[in-house]
């Protein structure tokens, strides 16, 4: 399973999701407005699927979310911070996983 798809699954990731942020932070080397649009794209995401779960775990509207959540990280980082980000996919899959970095 792929970064987003391990991010996203049916389970709760909150503690995975605090260091996986932290991860994308320092390497991606976060400016302090960027830091606080992740935040608060990482915690709308969230709230999106608990929503989500509530209605039935529509696949569907699943998508969308996830979707609506890469567009939203691309836009908030800087062409190198996307090639580092793109670079980075199985380390950040690894800190999903619960693995070490």
């Amino acid at each position: 399973m792929g970064f987003f798809q391990k991010l996203f699954g049916g389970q709760d990731h909150g503690g995975k999701l605090i260091k996986l942020h932290e991860a994308l932070e320092n390497d991606l080397q976060l400016d302090a407005t960027q830091t606080q649009q992740m935040r608060d794209v990482f915690q709308n995401f969230r709230q999106q699927r608990k929503e989500i779960n509530a209605s039935g775990r529509d696949r569907v509207r699943i998508e969308e979310a996830r979707e609506q959540l890469r567009n939203n990280i691309c836009g908030i980082l800087n062409d190198e911070q996307n090639k580092i980000f793109t670079a980075n996919a199985a380390k950040y899959d690894a800190i999903l996983q619960g693995g070490n970095e």
